[in-house]
């Protein structure tokens, strides 16, 4: 932790601080600065000012105050809901706002999430890395699923969209671990606006309709993407391990030496290749894009395709190994770290492009998908799957398909054509 004099201040400013709570908040800088596989016993003890042996007599071991730290960020967004809804109206028998005030609410709410509660929204997602590696975290993902659950059907029932509000709940991961990378702020919340407002046609049974701020930003992402590195057997074999190394270890374990002793390379072709850490982020993220592009196959006729059929689909996801849980450790590491900036473009105004079929075999025949809707359905099924890491793999599975088949109903309970 090469900033810890920088980040003293952060957790510090209080003298009476106990050394206990010191070291709760030197973990949460952490996890929002460089994530949990650049933390150390040693490292925690300089940034808080006490002894390593402190942490051991306080919690234990580094996994309960890990742990301790969980439960610090998971009280942090109990009261940032609650404030959030003292802000608001209350119905009674009938909504207390209007169904238009719905998408701009909530583009409000997930803007506010991940600009004034930037560290806590960080929380969440470490957890939901580690419980991915770690059963033991996920009890506490499950407490983070339980209160974005109560909070957006509070807030959806507010709005005359009572039972909406578990779906909601799967978009509201999706859209603001996005909206945590940094690359055009205008753009961004504007882009964020169309996207919400899609949400809210979606729940009316509509489609999202194109989105001027969405089609500019992927035409600037296209413009700023970065040259083609994995182009031969050599590129994608290191691409490769770089992929795995991200699944397991997370972004930390990402270095010259750990892949080129994992691809059975020197550390001199490694990088020569890829100079820079960056860089090797950048060749996993070139093929998990390539890989997950084809993930799901392609369907011959997708407004014809039967519940039953979209569900055995559904399970071709299961296999992509270590695809979907890199990514997921690349999408936290860009958000996080200023130097992996540029693929922030891509990853916010290029997804859904691989889900197209899939989504208008969920619409049904008759219906226009654009880039916003193949961009909520992009969101969507990416917190769905996340909101289910603390599950075993078969209530999973059941969970899944389940909230796929309510959007399937919900897309399909009106037509635009």
């Amino acid at each position: 932790m090469s900033k810890d004099v920088e980040n003293k201040a952060q957790y510090q400013s209080v003298d009476s601080l106990s050394s206990m709570d010191r070291l709760i908040a030197a973990v949460l800088v952490c996890w929002e600065k460089s994530g949990n596989g650049s933390i150390s016993a040693r490292g925690l003890g300089r940034m808080a000012n006490a002894p390593v042996s402190s942490i051991y007599h306080h919690f234990g071991s580094l996994e309960r105050l890990f742990l301790a730290a969980h439960e610090q960020g998971l009280k942090a967004a109990e009261q940032w809901c609650a404030d959030r809804l003292r802000d608001l109206p209350v119905g009674g028998a009938t909504a207390a706002l209007a169904l238009s005030a719905f998408p701009t609410l909530l583009a409000a709410l997930i803007d506010d999430w991940c600009v004034q509660q930037r560290q806590s929204a960080f929380a969440w997602r470490e957890c939901q890395l580690m419980a991915s590696r770690e059963p033991c975290y996920r009890p506490v993902l499950l407490e983070w699923q339980c209160i974005w659950a109560g909070f957006w059907e509070e807030i959806c029932s507010r709005c005359g969209h009572r039972g909406r509000g578990l779906l909601t709940s799967y978009l509201f991961d999706g859209e603001s671990l996005l909206h945590l990378m940094r690359w055009r702020r205008v753009v961004d919340r504007a882009g964020l606006g169309e996207t919400c407002a899609g949400w809210s046609r979606w729940l009316g049974g509509h489609s999202a309709g194109e989105g001027h701020w969405r089609q500019y930003a992927a035409e600037q992402a296209g413009l700023e993407m970065p040259e083609t590195t994995v182009t031969n057997a050599t590129t994608v074999r290191i691409a490769t391990v770089a992929v795995e190394l991200l699944a397991e270890q997370g972004v930390a374990s990402l270095t010259h030496r750990a892949v080129a002793l994992r691809a059975g390379l020197t550390l001199g072709v490694v990088s020569y290749n890829f100079r820079t850490s960056a860089d090797l982020a950048r060749a996993a993220f070139e093929l998990i894009y390539r890989q997950t592009v084809g993930l799901g196959g392609k369907i011959e006729d997708p407004a014809a395709m039967t519940a039953d059929a979209l569900t055995a689909h559904y399970g071709r996801y299961k296999s992509s190994g270590h695809l979907l849980p890199a990514l997921d450790e690349l999408l936290v590491a860009v958000a996080r770290d200023p130097s992996l900036k540029a693929f922030a473009p891509q990853l916010r105004y290029w997804r859904g492009r691989s889900s197209h079929d899939l989504l208008l075999a969920n619409m049904g025949p008759g219906r226009l998908v654009s880039s916003v809707d193949t961009a909520l359905f992009s969101s969507f099924g990416s917190g769905c799957r996340r909101a289910f890491m603390g599950f075993d793999e078969e209530e999973a599975s059941i969970r899944g398909i389940d909230a796929m088949q309510q959007l399937r109903n919900l897309l399909r309970s009106t037509s635009d054509r």
